[in-house]
């Protein structure tokens, strides 16, 4: 793949404010990306949930990979698609290490299986 994860970031300041996700966040962040033909589709970061946004119970985390699947909202969208996760860390902004959960881990691979989507990668 020919994206840096540098290059990464830099897009997506372009569609969220980093300052403003890390201010939510006490040690790091979680950032995903859906891309297609080098476009940007969605970003979204992790956040607390409550049942007005749609999580189902009061401080419980959505995570970044669930969160911008919901953005897109059309499924048919993924076809050919990648998703993009970094890891920011609030101290320094840097971009870190970032691993799927197992739950997260078995809807992208529905997804990937299901609805076309390409490839997802992780910052290491």
């Amino acid at each position: 793949m020919g994206i840096s994860k540098e290059q990464i970031y830099e897009m997506t300041k372009e569609s969220i404010s980093i300052e403003q996700v890390m201010s939510k966040h006490r040690t790091h962040a979680h950032i995903a990306v859906v891309m297609k033909r080098n476009k940007v589709l969605a970003v979204a970061s992790n956040s607390i949930g409550s049942r007005s946004r749609g999580c189902g119970y009061a401080e419980r985390t959505i995570h970044a990979e669930r969160a911008v699947l919901k953005k897109i909202g059309d499924v048919r969208q993924l076809q050919g698609a990648i998703l993009f996760v970094i890891r920011i860390s609030r101290g320094l902004k840097e971009i870190v290490n970032s691993e799927p959960c197992h739950a997260c881990k078995c809807h992208l691979e529905k997804c990937m299986k299901e609805y076309g989507l390409r490839n997802v990668y992780y910052s290491a």
